[in-house]
């Protein structure tokens, strides 16, 4: 074949003379990041590191009509520190008039002019074989609860 025009020729061979063109080789899909899941300090969520912060090697004992500074407070409830940091406000100390023993678990509830708070300590692993003997033995204390005395207040009153 004869062509007048280089326009021609191109055209001619980019239709009946495709070359296979080299794909590009395909990036392999990335994989979704996984968000970073933030625990109670806006922190990334370790959870061993944690279980570890829960732990007491023994309860903390406290007995009724102690009194427990804020301090004091948030040293043993320390992984919850920041949770109690943001919804804690005033100095005022805390007593305690609640405290029962039962077996392998405690519970407890302080109360301040403002606060009440109620968490409970146990050995929830005692029975994990799993487990070494050290962390079943340990003791672990719940996310405690803080509620304004205005609704405790409501609450005793409907009782």
């Amino acid at each position: 074949m004869v062509f007048h025009t280089q326009g021609a020729a191109d055209l001619h061979s980019s239709i009946f003379h495709k070359e296979e063109e080299e794909k590009p080789k395909e990036k392999p899909a990335k994989k979704p990041r996984k968000k970073k899941v933030l625990g109670h300090d806006g922190k990334p969520y370790d959870f061993q590191k944690w279980i570890s912060n829960m732990e007491r090697k023994e309860p903390l004992g406290y007995k009724k009509g102690d009194k427990v500074t804020m301090n004091q407070l948030k040293k043993d409830l320390k992984s919850y520190k920041k949770t109690l940091e943001k919804r804690l406000t005033g100095r005022a100390p805390f007593y305690v008039t609640e405290s029962k023993e039962e077996g392998d678990e405690r519970a407890y509830t302080l109360q301040s002019t403002a606060f009440e708070i109620t968490w409970r300590e146990c050995k929830p692993f005692r029975g994990n074989k799993a487990l070494p003997k050290k962390k079943r033995e340990r003791w672990y204390i719940t996310n405690p609860r803080l509620n304004p005395m205005d609704f405790v207040k409501k609450r005793n009153k409907r009782k």
